[in-house]
């Protein structure tokens, strides 16, 4: 049941990250973080590429008591960069439904069906939260699959960049599909889509489905992890340059 209140409480502080308050706080992909408010008590990976999966930014969140939910693939990075003495690791596949500090949580599959850049081996993970009886879905990077398009959630969170997942008309084809009371479309930004990207995919949205757009998504997030790849396969090709000459 959609209730007003539970999206009130979600702020996309960027790129893909998610902020649900209330009761229990959580977070989902942290990246973005400013300060290091220690307020978290479930962080959710979607998977491991590093604009999802940021030790050191979900390290400014985290308590001692935090909760880790991933991916079962991600089970040793989670152990070797997010354990400490009293937080515990929940790790899970697609299909799978537990309850994680008396929040019902059912992990769906998300990957890609043709591209290259989220194998459906991998195991990687979108997620179906139900908060005070409604169910949000955050898709993680995912393509249009079987398993996305069963879902059924009252609010929906899913990318519309293109490129590494489902464009702005793809998005929307799944959102008409799933058919929420709400949509917030995450993942565009410089590289990602453009800054039309979110407009693109509501011209696209069925009548009666809210179109819930937040500009803080928007980001250079992909464009830096383009140019610190690229610094960093320099620095390389220098050293070994260096030594061999």
């Amino acid at each position: 049941m959609f209730r007003q209140e539970v999206l009130d409480r979600i702020k996309v502080i960027t790129h893909s990250c998610v902020r649900i308050g209330g009761e229990k706080v959580i977070y989902i992909d942290p990246v973005g973080i400013k300060g290091a408010p220690h307020d978290a008590d479930i962080i959710f990976f979607t998977h491991l590429h590093l604009d999802h999966f940021s030790p050191l930014e979900a390290r400014k969140l985290m308590k001692d008591d935090t909760v880790i939910v991933a991916p079962k693939s991600m089970a040793l990075p989670c152990r070797l960069f997010l354990s400490s003495k009293g937080n515990s690791h929940v790790m899970l596949v697609p299909g799978q439904e537990t309850q994680i500090s008396g929040i019902p949580v059912k992990a769906v599959a998300a990957y890609n069906n043709k591209k290259p850049f989220h194998p459906k081996g991998n195991g990687w993970l979108g997620y179906v939260l139900t908060i005070d009886g409604t169910d949000i879905y955050i898709t993680g990077d995912t393509d249009i699959t079987s398993e996305c398009s069963s879902v059924s959630c009252d609010i929906l969170m899913l990318p519309v960049g293109g490129f590494f997942t489902i464009d702005a008309a793809e998005a929307a084809q799944l959102t008409n599909t799933v058919a929420p009371h709400t949509v917030i479309p995450i993942h565009y930004g410089l590289c990602n889509g453009g800054k039309d990207a979110p407009e693109r995919f509501r011209s696209r949205v069925n009548d009666g489905i809210i179109t819930d757009i937040r500009p803080e998504v928007y980001n250079s997030i992909v464009l830096m992890m383009y140019v610190k790849a690229f610094a960093a396969a320099a620095a390389v090709f220098l050293i070994t340059y260096l030594l061999l000459r």
